[in-house]
Formats: structure tokens, sequence, C-alpha cells
């Protein structure tokens, strides 16, 4: 089976953005999917000439069975465009703000999304949440496959946390929270930096690059890390925050109670999909500080409710997000398309 993939969004040098495609792509190869990649590999917006040229060169004389397009209608209009001269079946995967932003803001934003929507065969979403949303926008449910990124559940697991703060030099005396993510403000960083300052006697840890950091003495900046070396940040704190404003489905998310660590997150996108409240972690009202310097400070307070809540989102994730079993569904989809196609 051979799947012609066309992204905006993939990773390259030292950007990230993207890298979860770039994960979902190694693992479905490893199930026997020969896989072409069409990137766009320039950030600026200029990129998107070469990125638009060489898509169109591929659907036209590559030998594919089936299009996979990431991001609507970025990298999903032009082979939609095409479908029609090649007749192979397409695919889209709507990630998030393509879902829930983009085809709200105006009457020609929402066009271009139901042109691709009309032209395509299947349809990602990668939560209920944002189906749902889809469903709003118009989009045929039988059409809809809900299939997240799923976490690597053997790298991503759990390590003794007095080992791993020692491994990567931190406290093994003080309560930690961590973040992992850009320091942006629509991810919730101020309200991380507000709860700081409410409590001083917690050390917070934040894990990521970005404009948006703070001269609070609790709060210290490491930098992003290796995908290979976060779980062992990941197992060194006791709580994850991530006081999102706008989510998909995060994957940080996943990968955190993977590995063993309760998360707290806020009630949107598909967070409260992936975080059981009361059962693997907590769920705020957004941009509510007192609800999540709360909860943070009744977690904290019971060792054992962390422990508990660590084994139970770890099992969660392994039924519900594991990453081969999800790829193994994104192959069926694909060999569902290749037998009527």
């Amino acid at each position: 089976m051979k799947v012609l993939l066309i992204s905006n969004m993939y990773p390259r040098g030292g950007n990230f953005s993207g890298i979860f495609i770039k994960r979902q792509i190694e693992s479905i190869e490893k199930l026997g999917v020969q896989v072409t990649k069409v990137v766009k590999r320039r950030k600026n917006p200029l990129g998107y000439f070469p990125f638009i040229f060489h898509s169109i060169y591929e659907l036209l004389f590559y030998d594919y069975d089936i299009v996979h397009a990431h991001y609507v209608p970025h990298s999903a209009f032009v082979p939609a465009m095409m479908k029609r001269i090649k007749k192979k079946s397409l695919i889209v995967t709507f990630h998030g703000t393509d879902a829930r932003i983009f085809p709200w803001k105006n009457r020609i934003n929402r066009m271009l999304t139901m042109f691709v929507v009309n032209r395509s065969d299947r349809i990602i979403a990668r939560s209920e949440e944002m189906k749902s949303v889809l469903e709003k926008l118009g989009c045929p449910g039988k059409k809809i496959v809900v299939i997240s990124a799923g976490v690597d559940t053997r790298l991503c697991h759990p390590i003794d946390k007095n080992k791993a703060r020692v491994d990567i030099g931190l406290p093994v005396d003080k309560h930690i929270v961590m973040y992992v993510g850009r320091l942006h403000e629509m991810k919730g960083v101020n309200d991380i930096y507000a709860c700081a300052e409410r409590m001083s006697e917690i050390l917070f840890v934040m894990v990521g690059d970005g404009a948006i950091k703070t001269d609070i003495g609790n709060c210290i900046f490491v930098g992003t890390k290796k995908y290979d070396e976060i779980p062992v940040w990941m197992s060194a704190a006791d709580i994850l925050v991530l006081p999102s404003y706008s989510e998909g489905l995060p994957n940080v998310v996943m990968e955190v109670l993977s590995c063993g660590t309760p998360a707290i997150v806020t009630d949107v996108g598909g967070c409260p999909e992936v975080v059981k409240d009361g059962e693997t972690g907590f769920v705020v009202p957004v941009g509510d500080v007192d609800a999540l310097v709360e909860r943070i400070t009744y977690l904290l307070d019971d060792k054992e409710m962390i422990e508990r809540m660590g084994r139970i989102g770890r099992m969660d994730m392994i039924e519900r997000y594991d990453r081969v079993m999800l790829m193994n569904r994104l192959k069926a989809v694909y060999e569902q398309l290749c037998d009527t196609g």
C-alpha cells in the first residue's frame, strides 16, 4: 500500500512543529505502509510556493493508492482540487484550529473548508469534541473517524521519581509542578505564573521555549528537551499543568499520563477526554487561576492520590491511546478505502 502524505506542518531543524505527524508516519511505516512525504520545508509564508508545486508534481506523477493530507485547507486544498484527475481516495486530518477557529472566521474560510470536506473520502478528527465541531460545520458524520496521534507507551513509561530528579538535577525534597510546551499566552502560561506567585513553596519547572517568561523566583526555565528525554522530566514531576485557552487533543497530556504522572488541564478541546476528572487528574475552568491553585494544592497534599492517579493514568493510556493500536486503526481505514476504491 502506497500513501502520499501531504502536510504543511512538519519538524525541521530546531522547529518541532508537527512532530506528532512525524511520529505517526514512523509508526505506520513499521506496519508495512509505504509513505512518500510532501512537506513544507520553510516556516515563512514563501515556503508555500515550493510546497504547492511539489504537491502538484507528486499528485500528478507519483504512483500512490491514497492521499492523506494533514491540516485543512492548508495542505488539503490542492489534493482536493486535483482529486478528479487521478481519482484516488483522499483522507484529510483536522488537528485543532483548522476545525475550531479557521472555518468560523468568515464565509470564505468556511467555503474552502467545505470544498475539501466534500471531496474527501474520510475525515480524521483527533477527538470526539472535534468530531462534534466538524458535524456542526456541516461535515457528514459517516465520513468522520476519530483517531488521535496517540502516545508511544513504550518510550513514555514511569521512572522512579527520585532517580529522575537526581539525573536531571532537580531537588528531591520539593514539590514540583511542571509545564511542557510552548511558552505562549494561549497555553495559559501566565496563569501558571500567577499560581507560582501565590505558591512560593512550590517549584514550577517550565520545559519549552517561547517569548513569555517571568522572573518569579520559584519558576525555572530549562528550554526544549529531546523527545527521548521527556519521560525523565515528566516522571520527575509531581503534577503536570496545561491551563490552555485552546487545544486539540494535547499529546503532552497523553505522554505525562503514560509516564505515571497526573495532569491538571482546562476544559477546552479534547483535554477532558484525555484526563478523567478525579481519576487521572483534574479538569478546571479555563482562565480560573483560583481553581488551578486549589486543585494543585489539593493534589500535592495527598501523595497516595498522586500515586493512584499515576497508576490509573498509565493503564488508561495503554488501553485508549497507545500509538501502535491507533495506527493499526488508521491502517484499517487505508485498507478499507483501497478495497472500495
